[in-house]
């Protein structure tokens, strides 16, 4: 078992420096993608530092610029990002009411 567990160790420490999703890593490297995750939340919980296995990865350069709302009349409501969820909720709701 220890054997397998440096192995495992080695896998994580590699798939951290790709640069690569998990998912990805463990196709590349002919390893089921469950058993993968398993052995890096296995490795956080054993004594893994968090900044060793990130939980999170950051996405560069992904930022949506606006909400779009398509109704089914084909109206388009383009709205920024910061628009207040309550404001999206009362207008998606507007449309369900009009459309009844």
């Amino acid at each position: 078992m220890k054997a397998q567990r440096e192995k495992m160790q080695l896998l994580v420490s590699q798939w951290q420096d790709s640069g690569v999703s998990q998912a990805e890593f463990a196709r590349k490297n002919q390893h089921k993608l469950h058993g993968f995750r398993y052995w890096v939340s296995r490795l956080r919980e054993k004594g893994g530092k968090e900044e060793d296995v990130p939980a999170f990865i950051r996405l560069n350069g992904f930022a949506p610029a606006q909400i779009c709302i398509r109704y089914p009349n084909g109206v388009e409501l383009l709205l920024p990002v910061q628009t207040p969820l309550v404001l999206l909720k009362g207008l998606i709701h507007v449309e369900a009411r009009c459309s009844r």
